[in-house]
């Protein structure tokens, strides 16, 4: 199944990478893609607030890709597989495949910031024995030297949280901001929105963002956004209200980022 509108080419592209490595939650997030896809048909494929309707863009869905082993293998493969790809939409799956996307984009971009909304730091050291793991995401991503920029973060180890105050960070009420110079990805695991909003996440924290602040945001935001992923989507917990979300953020931000093309 592929994702609602979507063409045979396109400079976006989308690809499914249901793995799930270490859990530290609710087991699921491996039906992630083939849910968040179902899902899109739900939708209209107009987005007013950006005039564009997905119909007019030209995007393609290579479908997914399998992958195994341990969460650095894993990291490394999605690297390879994201080399051949202009600009990657990404459905995840758990948080470690956002590692490989980073490591090969940050060859392509000088200068690339990470916007990285989640409920927890993701700044461990390591996690399960592996340094490479959904809970040590955003620390292997600022060792490759990406500029991460933390919003929606409410949850985290004692260490973590100390780490922290080396980065830039916005909260779930805080104002955030619009403007970013340089090249951009984002990265939104589902667990950063209210669990009254997203249910069907691993690992669920209350006092999390709404919905509609991320979309005004989104639709506000002015920056060169490169690329992006959506992870952490469990539908073996809930199966309707969070893909549906979640399809919604892909479809927005695919019309986002080719209408930032087309200036």
């Amino acid at each position: 199944m592929e994702f609602a509108e979507a063409k045979e080419k396109g400079d976006i592209t989308i690809v499914g990478f249901p793995y799930e490595g270490i859990l530290s939650g609710l087991p699921g997030m491996r039906e992630g893609p083939h849910f968040i896809r179902k899902a899109s048909y739900l939708l209209e494929s107009y987005v007013p607030r950006l005039d564009v309707d997905l119909r007019d863009v030209p995007f393609t869905d290579m479908g997914n890709l399998e992958l195994f082993g341990s969460p650095e293998k894993v990291a490394e493969e999605v690297s390879e597989a994201i080399a051949g790809i202009k600009h990657p939409a990404v459905l995840g799956g758990d948080h470690t495949v956002t590692i490989g996307v980073v490591k090969d984009l940050i060859k392509r971009y000088d200068g690339l910031k990470v916007l990285y909304f989640d409920a927890h730091w993701d700044l461990r050291g390591d996690y399960g024995e592996s340094t490479h793991s959904h809970a040590c995401t955003a620390a292997r991503i600022a060792d490759l030297g990406a500029e991460v920029i933390f919003f929606g973060v409410r949850s985290g180890s004692r260490e973590e949280w100390e780490i922290s105050k080396k980065f830039t960070s916005f909260s779930a009420t805080e104002a955030w901001p619009f403007m970013f110079s340089g090249p951009v990805y984002i990265t939104v695991d589902m667990d950063v929105f209210d669990p009254a909003y997203a249910p069907g996440v691993g690992t669920p924290e209350p006092a999390g963002v709404l919905p509609a602040k991320f979309f005004n945001w989104l639709y506000d935001l002015d920056a060169k956004i490169v690329g992006f992923d959506v992870v952490e989507t469990n539908p073996l917990v809930e199966d309707v209200i969070t893909p549906v979300l979640a399809a919604r953020i892909v479809r927005d931000m695919i019309a986002k980022m080719w209408k930032g093309m087309q200036k």
